[in-house]
């Protein structure tokens, strides 16, 4: 299966600064707007990339045998998601900063030439999608 960039020409966002503005895309008056609705859309897009990398964690905690020795309590479930919550934001704001960034660029994100242009991140998104249709693929076989 091969990941497709999504299309979302006609997309509003909220601004934080003022609840009642919207900011449409397709007619970005000011800079400063603009530069808004940049952060706002990388933001976005590391969260998208934080979720799906903790469904990921969560899914591989799973796996793991548990003896039933000692009883789990409601804070360690707790704990635990929220641990995997913050390993997941984490990983997709550094080791797997690609994905977010991809995502950011099929949302319409401005591209940064000297990041995109680079041998290494060329093969870091190469590596990055490979890991991912390996994980759709193997998602959809176990039937999930």
């Amino acid at each position: 299966m091969e990941l497709k960039p999504l299309n979302l020409s006609r997309t509003t966002l909220n601004l934080p600064q003022n609840n009642n503005k919207q900011l449409n895309i397709d007619n970005v008056n000011n800079s400063k707007d603009a530069e808004n609705y940049q952060k706002q859309l990388k933001k976005v897009s590391e969260e998208f990339a934080a979720w799906y990398i903790y469904e990921i964690f969560k899914k591989m905690y799973n796996t793991v045998p548990k003896s039933g020795l000692i009883q789990e309590s409601f804070g360690e479930r707790w704990f635990r998601e929220m641990l995997l919550q913050q390993y997941a934001l984490k990983t997709a704001k550094t080791d797997l900063k690609d994905l977010s960034d991809m995502i950011y660029r099929s949302l319409g994100g401005k591209e940064n030439t000297e990041s995109i242009n680079s041998a290494k991140n060329t093969t870091y998104r190469t590596e990055a999608l490979k890991l991912l249709n390996s994980l759709i693929s193997q998602n959809q076989e176990s039937g999930e």
